[in-house]
């Protein structure tokens, strides 16, 4: 006699129906009931899509993007114009002192003029000699030659531009460490100038702080930040590897808010030790780091994307893109990138 199957609500044996998408078995009063509420669960869903239909037509989606730019354009608007304002009134300084210059020789010059045209004891030769020196004055207060007006290359007067990217889109329903192959389209919010800063562990900081490398004969971790904190919007940073040795270099991110002063472990620790060995809440959830995809020469970007809560992994020479949604609770902002070296010699460059 085959076995008797008990309903899955009231517990009453001798079930008459199954269902094969939540695999529980039911009496006919229960199997009615929960195909109602299959049923309410359908109605359900068709109002959520004819109103994601409704929104789609009716809703002002890229206002929340336009917002960032117009608040970027104010930024940069009044940044141009504290820099024309310091411009004007050190030209304004500069030519008064120059007048003052001019008027103390000129002053002189026409002393020595009213003196000998007094005297009547004058040739060709003071006449030359007066006519050159009124000429060179008016040059130097019309034509000053120690006046330019050139660009600041340094990074704190630099007004960064920005450019929209369209980053190639994930499934939504595919696994959150997701990836693709193809190469991100010209679409990004260039990041402000980043700088390394040592955290721990031996290494070297140098060339305006762009260039790290392990200082120690021996392997052991190197843990180094950025000196930057991100909390909005999207940022990337292009890094080159400049040397590395057998062990994978680690680039990622880690909260600000929660300091690491040793090689502690670290729940707000994100990123990646290679394209298949992932770290997620400071442990390794997906690969190992035995492969060695990453070489010496490869160019790699790390996008901080505040406003999705992720970080992505960029390998130029492959042309492939990893994805690393981030849990604020474990991460929260701000975010600062983290760079950890092992091999000893190895050597990383931000590229600006």
């Amino acid at each position: 006699m085959a076995e008797k199957t008990n309903c899955a609500k009231c517990q009453k044996a001798g079930c008459a129906a199954k269902c094969y998408g939540c695999q529980q078995s039911y009496c006919i009063p229960h199997f009615v009931k929960h195909r109602l509420y299959l049923a309410q669960q359908m109605d359900d869903l068709q109002e959520k899509y004819k109103v994601l239909e409704k929104d789609v037509d009716e809703n002002d989606f890229e206002q929340s993007f336009l917002s960032s730019i117009y608040a970027w354009e104010r930024k940069a608007i009044r940044k141009i114009q504290e820099i024309a304002e310091k411009a004007r009134n050190d030209i304004q300084e500069i030519i008064e002192k120059r007048k003052d210059e001019v008027k103390i020789s000129l002053n002189k010059t026409l002393s020595e003029y009213g003196t000998t045209a007094k005297s009547e004891n004058y040739t060709e030769i003071e006449i030359d000699k007066w006519t050159k020196q009124l000429s060179e004055l008016r040059n130097s207060l019309e034509k000053p030659t120690n006046i330019c007006i050139v660009e600041d290359r340094k990074a704190t007067a630099t007004i960064r531009g920005i450019k929209i990217i369209e980053q190639q889109e994930q499934s939504l329903c595919s696994n959150p460490i997701s990836q693709t192959n193809n190469h991100t389209s010209e679409k990004l919010i260039e990041s402000i100038q980043e700088h390394f800063v040592s955290m721990y562990g031996p290494c070297t900081i140098s060339e305006d702080k762009s260039l790290v490398k392990h200082s120690s004969y021996r392997a052991g971790i190197s843990q180094i930040s950025g000196v930057n904190n991100y909390s909005s919007g999207k940022h990337s940073i292009v890094f080159l590897i400049e040397k590395k040795g057998t062990k994978n270099i680690f680039f990622g991110i880690h909260s600000a808010a929660k300091e690491v002063s040793t090689a502690a472990y670290d729940r707000s620790i994100y990123g990646w030790w290679n394209l298949d060995y992932v770290i997620m809440n400071g442990d390794n959830v997906d690969g190992n780091n035995s492969k060695e995809i990453i070489q010496t020469g490869d160019k790699i970007t790390l996008i901080i994307d505040c406003d999705n809560q992720q970080v992505q992994f960029e390998h130029r020479r492959i042309e492939k893109l990893v994805h690393l949604p981030v849990v604020l609770s474990e991460c929260p902002f701000p975010w600062q990138i983290l760079i950890r070296l092992i091999n000893s010699g190895d050597c990383i460059r931000i590229l600006r």
